[in-house]
């Protein structure tokens, strides 16, 4: 357990919760601070507002919540009505939505919501939901030590490959790392990632992924995609192993762009590769056990 982790986040949500406090009235009760972030959410969610419903998703009396209801209404923030077939029915006004608006900004900055940064970089198409979920999580937790980044390691595969690999089997899975190339083809043309003889400076040709569990392939090494090929593209994926021939992995980009990764040519120097970044794998595989187990 990480629990040098847990006083940063724990002063980060003091200080969203104190904000709230300060700021918008009636919330220094754990009613009245579970309530704003209800009401706030179904607004945004666009959904109407009312008692019975509200009842429904908190761990409060009806009673209890029509108190704080009128509360919030003296303060302004709430029109209150009579519904004979509803109830009572709710309307934010205003003031509810600025200080929903303020509310956001500062929970903005601390917190990143992870599921929209991740939905951006990662793409995961899979047909195993527990192993794919494994798979988000190493993603996340290279990204948060920094070394998914375009500088860093971003476009070094063969390291990425071999640390994915080690990270998987701390876990306790089965990987091993395939050596190949990727062809991204867009409206029948075709950019070919790991080609021989496209080396740029510095590199071999080749690209590497790790299978986890000879089932799913884990390419957290797209940044020489990003760098040649589209800088928007994305910094990872994700995609069942399935042998095709020559191809051992497919996806099918949102925009219709697909990636299709292949084994049918291993660079030679894929070994040579390998070894040359075997000593850093020990050194950053500590780093990840001292933060994370």
């Amino acid at each position: 357990m990480s629990l040098h982790r847990v006083p940063p986040i724990i002063r980060s949500v003091a200080l969203v919760r104190n904000w709230l406090v300060e700021n918008v009235p009636c919330t220094d009760t754990m009613l009245g601070y579970d309530l704003f972030l209800k009401l706030g959410n179904d607004v945004v969610a666009d959904q109407r507002l009312k008692l019975s419903a509200l009842a429904q998703g908190l761990p409060y009396s009806a009673e209890a919540i029509a108190a704080q209801l009128r509360r919030f209404e003296e303060h302004g923030l709430l029109v209150l009505a009579s519904d004979a077939g509803d109830g009572l029915t709710v309307e934010a006004t205003e003031r509810f939505l600025a200080l929903l608006d303020r509310y956001g900004r500062v929970f903005d900055t601390v917190f990143i919501v992870r599921g929209e940064l991740r939905g951006q970089q990662l793409l995961v198409r899979s047909n195993h939901p527990e192993l794919a979920d494994f798979g988000r999580l190493l993603y996340d937790r290279m990204y948060d030590l920094g070394w998914l980044y375009l500088h860093n390691f971003g476009s070094t595969c063969f390291l990425v490959a071999s640390l994915v690999r080690r990270l998987a089997e701390l876990h306790g899975h089965q990987a091993r790392i395939v050596s190949g190339q990727v062809a991204v083809e867009n409206q029948g043309k075709v950019f070919t990632l790991g080609g021989k003889g496209l080396a740029k400076p510095g590199q071999i040709d080749g690209h590497a992924v790790c299978v986890i569990d000879d089932a799913l392939v884990l390419d957290f090494g797209l940044g020489s995609a990003r760098k040649w090929y589209r800088r928007d593209f994305y910094w990872g994926t994700i995609a069942d192993y399935q042998r095709d021939g020559d191809a051992f992995a497919r996806l099918v980009l949102p925009d219709g762009v697909t990636m299709t990764w292949k084994d049918d040519w291993q660079s030679p120097d894929t070994e040579a590769e390998l070894a040359r970044y075997a000593p850093h794998i020990d050194e950053l595989a500590a780093q990840y056990v001292a933060r994370y187990r």
